[in-house]
């Protein structure tokens, strides 16, 4: 195994344990359920609005190089780190309210199986449109807009 491959592979079994300790940690029985903040959108603070940014312009790179025909594995493997790294240091750097923590995990797992997903070959088309949801979802939840 080279060295590169061993660093993405500790990187998904960090971000997945961290994922999974941040969530067992803010909220055991958190429900897959979805709310508004007595119907408002959620503030973000400046980790989540970075690292929810960097997503969504790597997606949108992605996307043009989709278009263009000029997309590259390596493109959709870097999409996926994109998407591993900043949704570990949003949840590790996590200091919203429950309400909030709870709704945001439901855009969390998904960003963290997309960036699984996003290495298969056969389910990058169908990972893209996904990802391209899942930022939608998030912004009709939280005060950033995509």
């Amino acid at each position: 195994m080279n060295v590169i491959s061993v660093i993405v592979l500790f990187s998904l079994i960090l971000g997945s344990t961290l994922a999974s300790e941040h969530k067992k940690h803010h909220h055991d029985d958190a429900s897959k359920s979805m709310s508004l903040n007595d119907g408002k959108k959620w503030e973000v603070d400046a980790i989540m609005r970075k690292n929810m940014l960097a997503i969504h312009e790597k997606l949108e790179k992605t996307k043009e190089l989709i278009k263009t025909n000029s997309i590259k594995k390596d493109d959709y493997s870097e999409l996926s780190d994109v998407i591993s790294t900043s949704a570990q240091s949003i949840a590790t750097n996590c200091k919203m309210e429950p309400k909030a923590d709870s709704t945001f995990h439901v855009i969390l797992e998904d960003l963290f199986s997309l960036s699984e997903s996003l290495k298969e070959s056969n389910k990058t088309k169908d990972s893209i449109k996904q990802l391209t949801h899942a930022l939608k979802k998030y912004s009709k939840y939280f005060n950033q807009n995509f």
